[in-house]
């Protein structure tokens, strides 16, 4: 599976800077905070897919909802690639069998790794969590590049109603 992100960047800088303006705000004091934005956004796509929920019958919210859940990790991964001057993004994974709960507490591990240790690797690794989600989620690159689109207008919007 593979993602070329790589067009939406512009589109998060965009945002970013929107935010970051009307809040007064700069990247660098803001970094933590995104980092652990992105963090509760893998909970929040995690606790979506109920994958965990041993303990439960009902399945995992409809495809819609979690496509925007994952829409809003990738938010964040974009908004940290763009600290570290990403002007392009492209994650992939092989296309084999993951296990949701293992990935996710993986991809919190790998961003919260990113608290310690920002680089250009580590942020990679973190990123490509985005590819191993889609693919074991069955999304395409359509839906998450749609789905993204969505979320960031409405980020704009939410912006204008002083959210």
């Amino acid at each position: 599976m593979k993602l070329n992100l790589t067009e939406l960047i512009p589109l998060q800088n965009e945002l970013d800077e929107r935010i970051m303006d009307l809040h007064h705000e700069v990247r660098e004091t803001t970094q933590l905070k995104r980092i652990l934005a992105l963090v509760v956004e893998i909970s929040e796509l995690a606790n979506e897919t109920r994958s965990f929920k041993y303990w439960s019958l009902k399945g995992p919210s409809e495809k819609d909802v979690l496509l925007e859940e994952f829409s809003d990790s990738i938010h964040f991964i974009l908004s940290l690639g763009i600290d570290l001057k990403l002007n392009e993004l492209i994650v992939e994974c092989d296309d084999i069998s993951y296990d949701l709960s293992r990935l996710f507490l993986e991809w919190t591990d790998d961003a919260i790794q990113l608290m310690h240790d920002f680089n250009l690797d580590n942020f990679q690794k973190c990123a490509n969590y985005c590819a191993k989600i889609a693919y074991t989620l069955q999304f395409n690159e359509n839906e998450v590049l749609d789905t993204y689109y969505k979320k960031n207008k409405k980020n704009h919007n939410r912006q204008d109603t002083a959210y």
